[in-house]
């Protein structure tokens, strides 16, 4: 495994606090609450903790320690100071105060992380869309083309690497089933030039930013199979290029439709 690795002080809580029975031995393989949601439910993610300085670390006993995350793209907004709740199902055993982040691939950063985190989950949202009513179909495909936009404007400039080329755009989902009357909007192509109002729509806005954003992906997947950092470094290419030349402008295109669709079919009541 390649990084990033965290740098932790890792405390094991005693049985009397509602922890482990048995010590913490090097290797182990916990769950670990990093306050990320997935499609808006709280979520926790798997690393091994590995002691620095001793095999074991006793039960109320706090040590040197190394995390190693097992998908490094969960771990974007665990910074120096965070302190992480450590966890077998839903039980706390134990925390680690974050120290530094080491041996970071160059392909990594905190704000890539956020990203691919992020066009996971829009892109699990766009082929599972029809598994949603109308209204909570909007609100969710909201949320995520909000939160995707804000990781898209943090990604970094990166080189492209030579002699890699993304793949043709994969197909939209057959199962897309769009958003019926409120599918057509009226928008100023170019809000800087004076410009009679022009047709858009959703469905194009959100397919057109999955093709981009899965094309990225699978350059992503590549690399992590290949172990090969020009992969991935390719795909931050991909994803911050279209961002600034294409995605970008139909993600804001279709927030500002989004919104005002929320006015016009307000969510349905919960019973």
């Amino acid at each position: 495994m390649s990084g990033p690795f965290f740098k932790v002080r890792l405390r094991i809580l005693a049985a009397d606090e509602g922890g482990r029975s048995k010590p913490v031995f090097s290797g182990y393989r916990p769950d670990w609450d990093l306050g990320n949601t997935w499609l808006g439910e709280p979520t926790i993610n798997g690393a091994s903790v590995f002691l620095e300085d001793r095999e074991e670390l006793a039960l109320g006993a706090e040590g040197p320690a190394r995390i190693e995350p097992f998908a490094s793209e969960f771990w974007g907004r665990v910074r120096p100071g965070s302190v992480i709740a450590m966890q077998e199902g839903k039980r706390v055993v134990g925390y680690a105060t974050v120290l530094d982040i080491v041996s970071r691939p160059a392909y990594w950063s905190p704000d890539v992380a956020v990203f691919v985190d992020q066009a996971r989950q829009f892109c699990e949202l766009t082929d599972k869309a029809n598994e949603y009513a109308q209204d909570k179909r909007l609100a969710a495909v909201r949320q995520r083309l909000l939160e995707l936009y804000e990781a898209g404007s943090n990604l970094p400039e990166v080189e492209a690497p030579q002699g890699i080329d993304a793949d043709e755009s994969p197909e939209a989902p057959m199962s897309w089933p769009g958003f019926g009357d409120v599918d057509v909007y009226w928008e100023v192509f170019d809000p800087y030039e004076e410009s009679a109002p022009v047709a858009g729509s959703l469905s194009d806005d959100v397919l057109d930013i999955y093709r981009d954003v899965r094309r990225g992906l699978d350059l992503w997947d590549k690399g992590a199979k290949t172990n090969g950092d020009n992969y991935r470094l390719s795909a931050i290419w991909e994803w911050r290029f279209h961002f600034d030349m294409h995605w970008g402008d139909h993600a804001i295109d279709a927030l500002r439709a989004l919104h005002r669709a929320r006015k016009l079919r307000p969510a349905s009541p919960r019973r």
